[in-house]
């Protein structure tokens, strides 16, 4: 039966409910177990008779205090379930209401059964790629009872203290737990591949292992089993198990609705509690990787396996022989524990000093199937290629950034204000620009003038003249100063030495803390540290002995001095910023941006403040139409003088008309503006005083109209 048909009108239209619903059936149908499963369902019996009432850790009453900071983190604007709850109702009822949620939330946990309305989620597909006409193309994304996910939060918190506080979980897995990023295991790695591969000259075979729909495909029983051996017991345990038993879903086709059919396998969606739960299915793996005898990598004391954020697994081994024991551990974990490896993801990499390798690669096997090699692969987001070399992330970060930037600005209908681009940047791109840069930043030159011309700054200044309207040849330090945005060096040197405190407050015990210890056993090959060292020269102690006394704030406030002094030298000897330099201002967002609404009007002052204009005193610099400084003459007057700013704006008679009339409005908020020398007139001219902006603007507009109609007519 075909998913979809051709409406009468020509568009795509859905054909049949039940094709979701079996698709979506399908998926999380139960599994049929294999003797290793039905040895784990025997013992899983065996300890929730014997173990499971008498470890209850988590079992204590919910507080008021635990209900009131969880209810305070609700996010607005989210889709009800089906009880039709909104998470409004919540954050903004009052005192009264939130004790009967508390009364409500401790009889549940005291029973250890969890309502059968919260265990309902409505499923709604979502395109992601490929085949429109395949539901493997689509995501469901279900929604549930936001009263059941607040409810949920709590255990979560509850959970992750537990498992924190008696380290349950494999140090290699530091997926969705607290104090923890992305950014440490990409730490961590390049750690490895610097001491082994760049020092040691040595290999590091590794494999990305992609899960296929890790998170839909837990196996109930399986975490059930989990969650007693890792001592979560009493009614905290009745309570996941009736909430995994009894959970039912709905397909949701424009208005309505498939019947409701059970989900048996994997964890449910848009719920807290969900990745906690997975990080304690998954430990297995590392577990038992670290229990074998397969070598892995070293660090310091400790062997490497694996690292894991959550299902992101990447193996790592020093030859291809432990390489291939690994992969058949892996293989014998996922047959146990009902899990699947895509193969058309995961890839084999082996890390070395040579850019690629020599004759025929070694032959990887999962099972009887041959695994793919590459040279790159996108790992928690970043590119990491076989050589540990950035070039290849940061390119890819920048294409990121300029993609999702111009998408912005083809999507918008409307002229977007200033302020608001600048908001857009800093939520926005300036993420996807920066991701990462804790790691690959503190790699990149310090220095502002050759930063200048790093691939992120690039974009950076590309995006300030997009939103200026300016040319591209526009100087860069001055599209920068007019929106008061600095380099993103600066912000690179931010975020480093916020990722340098917190490594060093890092359990010791962790992967990224040893990482560092490593580093700093030679601070010349700790690039990250010699920054940080670098960056507070001034103070008398090691920021390795008090990392506390590091303050982020004032070491970046000091940095942004330096090359506000740097921007100020600079702009003096920019000939081509001559003008700009007169202007004398301050380095922030210039106020004619924000009060001359106009985009036009707007523009067109920008390009005569940043000389990105068609003056003969600009033209007679390029190079087809060069002429030295004093040939550079204006051709619409007599006096045949410079044809500068100063002399287009304030001297030439050909204006004059166009200036007695603009200077009239100009002087009604200006009083003293006769008075004023050509330099102060220049600024007021080029809407430097807010009051007048609008008014210079509309001058230096005819003005520039008068002299492209004259031009263009000899």
């Amino acid at each position: 039966m075909a998913l979809f048909q051709q409406t009468t009108e020509g568009r795509i239209g859905y054909s049949n409910g039940e094709i979701w619903k079996q698709h979506f059936e399908n998926l999380y149908r139960s599994i049929t177990l294999n003797s290793a499963q039905n040895d784990l369902l025997n013992k899983l019996r065996t300890l929730e008779s014997v173990v499971k009432d008498s470890q209850n850790p988590l079992d204590y009453q919910i507080t008021e205090e635990e209900l009131q900071a969880k209810i305070q983190a609700l996010q607005p604007g989210k889709a009800s379930g089906p009880d039709g709850i909104l998470n409004e109702m919540l954050k903004f009822s009052d005192h009264k209401f939130n004790i009967a949620i508390l009364k409500l939330f401790n009889l549940v946990l005291n029973i250890g059964n969890f309502p059968d309305i919260w265990s309902k989620g409505i499923i709604t597909p979502i395109f992601k790629n490929g085949n429109k006409f395949d539901p493997n193309s689509y995501r469901g994304i279900c929604v549930s009872s936001n009263l059941g996910k607040l409810f949920c939060s709590i255990l979560n918190s509850r959970l992750q203290n537990f498992l924190s506080e008696h380290k349950v979980l494999n140090k290699s897995q530091i997926g969705f737990t607290p104090q923890h990023r992305t950014t440490d295991h990409i730490y961590t790695l390049h750690t490895l591949i610097n001491e082994h591969v760049h020092k040691n000259n040595n290999k590091i075979h590794s494999c990305f292992v992609d899960l296929k729909k890790a998170f839909d495909s837990i196996w109930h029983n399986g975490l059930f089993l989990k969650l007693i051996e890792k001592g979560v017991g009493g009614k905290t345990y009745d309570i996941i198990k009736t909430m995994y038993t009894n959970n039912k879903c709905a397909v949701k086709i424009g208005n309505m609705e498939t019947d409701f059919f059970p989900q048996s396998r994997g964890v449910k969606q848009g719920c807290s509690l969900s990745p906690t739960l997975f990080n304690i299915y998954i430990d297995e793996l590392a577990k038992s990787l670290e229990q074998s005898e397969i070598p892995g990598v070293t660090l310091s004391d400790t062997d490497i396996k694996c690292l894991l954020f959550a299902d992101d697994v990447i193996l790592l081994a020093p030859s291809k022989e432990a390489l291939q024991q690994q992969l058949d551990h892996l293989q014998t974990f996922c047959q146990t524990w009902a899990l699947t490896v895509s193969l058309e993801k995961t890839r084999i990499m082996v890390f070395q000093n040579r850019p690629r390798c020599q004759g025929n690669p070694h032959r990887f096997l999962l099972g009887s199937t041959d695994i793919e090699h590459t040279h790159s692969y996108t790992y928690l987001g970043l590119k990491i290629t076989s050589t540990g070399n950035f070039n290849l992330a940061v390119n890819d970060l920048r294409d990121k950034g300029r993609r999702a930037f111009y998408a912005i600005k083809k999507s918008s209908k409307i002229d977007i204000p200033v302020r608001i681009w600048l908001k857009i940047f800093k939520s926005i791109i300036e993420p996807i620009l920066l991701y990462g840069s804790e790691v690959w930043g503190p790699l990149v030159n310090q220095d502002f003038e050759k930063w200048d011309k790093h691939p992120i700054e690039t974009l950076h200044t590309e995006i300030c003249k997009s939103i200026l309207r300016v040319h591209r040849n526009t100087p860069n330090n001055g599209c920068r100063a007019e929106l008061g945005q600095f380099p993103l060096l600066i912000k690179i040197q931010k975020r480093a030495i916020k990722f340098y405190k917190h490594l060093k407050a890092s359990d010791p015990n962790s992967y990224h803390y040893k990482a560092l210890h490593l580093q700093e056993e030679q601070i010349e090959r700790s690039p990250l540290s010699q920054l940080v060292l670098r960056l507070i020269s001034s103070n008398s102690t090691r920021p390795q002995d008090r990392p506390q006394e590091i303050w982020t704030n004032q070491i970046i406030a000091k940095e942004k001095e330096t090359y506000i002094n740097y921007w100020t030298s600079t702009t003096k000897t920019q000939s081509k910023l001559q003008c700009y330099s007169d202007l004398n201002r301050q380095y922030t967002l210039a106020e004619y941006l924000t009060t001359v609404t106009d985009g036009k009007l707007r523009k067109t002052l920008t390009m005569y403040r940043l000389s990105g204009h068609s003056l003969a005193i600009e033209t007679g610099r390029h190079r087809q139409t060069w002429l030295p400084r004093e040939a550079r003459l204006c051709r619409l007057c007599p006096h045949r003088q410079l044809e500068t700013e100063t002399h287009f704006l304030l001297q030439c008679s050909a204006y004059q008309d166009i200036r007695t009339k603009f200077f009239k409005q100009i002087k009604c908020k200006l009083q003293d503006f006769d008075s004023l020398s050509d330099q102060i007139k220049m600024q007021h001219v080029l809407g430097e005083n807010s009051v007048s902006a609008t008014e210079a603007a509309r001058y230096v507009r005819a003005c520039h109209s008068l002299r492209d109609e004259q031009h263009n007519n000899t």
